[in-house]
């Protein structure tokens, strides 16, 4: 089944629609993904996704929204629904949920102008869902991580978000930037393990970028 529809705008009002709808007060992680996930499986991605863009606190959610994200990128490779019912049964707050919806709403704003189809060789191909599933998989393995360095949520989160959103838009160049993010998250990462957190912060502050952990 294609995962694509026609209109980024169309995700902005479906995601609006939803977050100002009547959420009961903890919403199970199952039931989030059932209220997206008839739009596809790409949504429901970019969703959790996009906790990691925006200033929602959810204690320890890396972990379980990174098992979600991962098990639907293997619901993409092999085509059936692997996610486990303990992470389905994780509690998100509603007005974490909220948020995390309007976020959505937020960064999707920011692509939606330039989201187009084009390039569809990177999405109308069965090898490439499969590839795209693989690079799910591995981003939500990065997210998952916990390490107290900056940008190691962001950056797979990101991977996930535009690779999402370059699938559900048949938009190739944002999948081709969502690879680039990847590659240049999977150097970051081995950086980390290769000089240790403080080197990393040391690089970070020659940049301009400081932060404190």
């Amino acid at each position: 089944m294609s995962e694509t529809v026609k209109s980024s705008i169309f995700f902005s009002e479906v995601l609006s629609q939803i977050s100002n709808g009547n959420l009961p007060d903890y919403i199970i992680l199952e039931e989030f993904l059932e209220i997206t996930g008839d739009r596809g499986r790409f949504i429901s991605c970019m969703v959790l996704a996009t906790l990691f863009l925006i200033p929602v606190s959810i204690p320890g959610s890396s972990i379980p929204f990174g098992i979600a994200i991962m098990f639907i990128g293997m619901n993409v490779i092999f085509n059936k629904f692997l996610v486990p019912q303990r992470i389905l049964k994780y509690k998100i707050p509603r007005n974490a949920a909220v948020n995390i919806l309007k976020g959505s709403i937020m960064v999707l704003k920011k692509f939606e102008r330039v989201l187009k189809p084009r390039a569809q060789i990177l999405t109308n191909r069965h090898s490439m869902n499969v590839i795209n599933g693989v690079l799910l998989v591995f981003s939500a393995f990065l997210l998952m991580l916990p390490l107290p360095i900056p940008l190691t949520d962001t950056l797979p989160a990101y991977s996930i978000f535009l690779l999402s959103a370059g699938v559900l838009e048949s938009d190739g160049y944002f999948i081709m930037i969502s690879y680039v993010l990847t590659i240049v998250t999977a150097l970051y990462f081995g950086l980390t393990l290769y000089i240790g957190f403080e080197g990393v912060l040391i690089i970070l502050s020659y940049l301009g970028l400081n932060f404190q952990i």
